[in-house]
């Protein structure tokens, strides 16, 4: 079966006054297409900026130092920015930890993904 994403010896590392960080070094894993695959691991290992890294979300002082992002064949890492907003809703997404940052509880559900998929796909607001 084919992997739809692929991750090579990915090193994301915080440059900070204190010296780096290496959250994430050396990680690589694969999912084919209709797959699933969990990251567990305890409080502090690296999962969240695995997940980040992969969505190229990962904030100065941080940043990706090495490896490779596959997504769908296609390495994602050296991609401006605009390319991969493009990327990122479309391909590729993520659902953080604190549900309560990720929906509006005042607004509908149904709603708050309509407004995703309109801002990723071209479809109308009922197909939405």
């Amino acid at each position: 079966m084919t992997n739809v994403l692929e991750v090579k010896n990915l090193k994301t590392y915080f440059f900070t006054d204190e010296g780096v960080v290496r959250a994430v070094d050396d990680v690589s894993l694969s999912v084919e297409k209709g797959k699933t695959l969990g990251l567990v691991g305890e409080s502090g290992c690296g999962k969240s900026v695995t997940a980040m890294s992969i969505s190229r979300l990962v904030s100065p002082p941080g940043r990706i130092v090495a490896g490779e992002i596959l997504l769908n064949g296609r390495n994602v890492v050296p991609l401006p920015e605009h390319e991969m907003r493009r990327v990122r809703g479309a391909q590729i997404s993520m659902i953080f930890q604190e549900p309560m940052t990720a929906l509006n509880p005042v607004l509908e559900v149904g709603f708050q993904i309509a407004e995703a998929v309109l801002a990723h796909e071209k479809v109308s607001k009922p197909e939405a």
